[in-house]
């Protein structure tokens, strides 16, 4: 059986989730990294146009939470119980909403300073509340990673690596089991094997 994650040549956002889910569940895949060039070429061919893309075995998913799930349901990453499996699907488009409202795209850098400082405020504030009660700790359903935490993960940690101008990494200050949440991914055996390799 082949894998392969297509995907742009950056460890970030969606991609990175598809990486880590792959890595930490031990299927073998191959990483392939596209730069604008190649995106441009095979965007009309894609399913939905979107990136990242996971083929198996000659069949090809597109989008994010829809590779995640398949991962996560192939390899005991997400729960059996369809209630509770739910509920992490719930905790992954809660991040897509996140990606998807932040503002800044056409603002000029005061109008964008002024938007993301009421969207921490505001929105932003309201959403890590929701996620902070939803850890039970040190992952959202105790001792056990899963994929949603991975999602969870990926956009807390470009927060707090000063991702997104005018809202500072100190935001997260407030919140510790999501900070926590972002430790315990980082010691996992397996993501933590993942960033060595990158660094050679």
């Amino acid at each position: 059986m082949s894998t392969t994650l297509t995907y742009f040549d950056f460890d970030g956002s969606r991609g990175l989730e598809c990486r880590l889910a792959l890595t930490i569940a031990g299927v073998e895949f191959t990483d392939h990294r596209i730069g604008r060039a190649q995106w441009m070429e095979l965007k009309p061919s894609l399913p939905y146009g979107a990136l990242p893309v996971l083929e198996h075995d000659g069949n090809r998913i597109a989008h994010c939470t829809a590779i995640l799930n398949w991962v996560g349901r192939n390899h005991g990453l997400l729960p059996t119980d369809s209630w509770a499996a739910a509920e992490h699907d719930a905790v992954m488009h809660g991040v897509e909403d996140l990606r998807n409202k932040i503002p800044g795209r056409g603002l000029s850098d005061e109008e964008k300073k002024t938007a993301r400082e009421e969207f921490a405020a505001g929105w932003l504030t309201r959403w890590a509340e929701t996620g902070s009660e939803r850890i039970q700790g040190p992952f959202l359903d105790g001792d056990a990673i899963a994929v949603s935490d991975l999602k969870v993960y990926v956009i807390t940690r470009a927060y707090l690596n000063d991702g997104y101008d005018h809202i500072p990494a100190s935001f997260f200050d407030a919140y510790p089991k999501i900070t926590a949440l972002v430790a315990a991914v980082d010691a996992h055996p397996a993501v933590a094997a993942y960033w060595a390799s990158r660094k050679d």
